[in-house]
């Protein structure tokens, strides 16, 4: 795709946004990084483009203003790579929750499971697997997760309180709740997830997943 860089460009109204989402719009997801998948490049763009036309006013630029075609391109994919950057450092401090979160939990998930032949690296990546498992099906807010892994690990409810903005009544009550999910479904979806690793170990107690 063929840019003006020479040409000076009026600040975008209305009319030239339109011009410019037809033109630049394919061409800023293909120049993303290609190891994000084509939805949040395509997600990212299209943030970029509601940030450069809707949020930022000409005001905010200072002498950085871009002066032409190819200028507002470089600042939407800017703001675009920008997006997908925040999305990575979210999803790493995810994983890195989850990682630590699976481990603080491990006693409940693999309870019933003493005994079971595997080794570490297959019970950890099972043991996540089934935390994001049981999350994602009893519809588990992570801030709950978190009260309940800081209540466990023996943060003061008073301090979890403070710091989120409930009150240690609450913290408990959530803790409680928390528990009795953990523990009626924790187990079966330890199990499943050993499965879905593809290995589940002979020699293991008895285990039922009926209700």
């Amino acid at each position: 795709m063929n840019l003006d860089d020479i040409t000076p460009v009026a600040y975008p109204d209305v009319n030239v946004w339109t011009v410019y989402y037809e033109k630049f719009h394919d061409a800023l997801i293909k120049s993303l990084n290609r190891k994000y998948c084509f939805a949040d490049r395509e997600d990212a763009v299209e943030e970029a483009f509601h940030k450069v036309m809707h949020l930022k006013d000409r005001d905010a630029y200072g002498d950085r203003l871009p002066r032409t075609e190819k200028e507002w391109f470089s600042a939407l994919q800017w703001q675009a790579r920008s997006k997908l950057s925040h999305l990575r450092e979210r999803c790493e401090r995810h994983a890195k929750y989850v990682e630590y979160a699976s481990k603080e939990l491990a006693g409940i998930f693999s309870c019933g499971f003493q005994g079971c032949a595997m080794d570490s690296d297959l019970r950890s990546r099972a043991l996540v697997r089934a935390l994001e498992m049981f999350r994602a099906e009893q519809d588990i807010p992570r801030r709950n997760l978190e009260i309940y892994v800081s209540r466990v690990s023996g943060i003061p409810a008073k301090d979890i309180a403070d710091r989120i903005g409930i009150t240690a009544n609450n913290v408990d009550q959530i803790k409680y709740r928390m528990g009795i999910l953990l523990r009626k479904h924790g187990p079966r979806c330890f199990l499943r997830a050993l499965r879905m690793e593809g290995h589940y170990g002979w020699g293991c107690r008895s285990f039922s997943t009926a209700a």
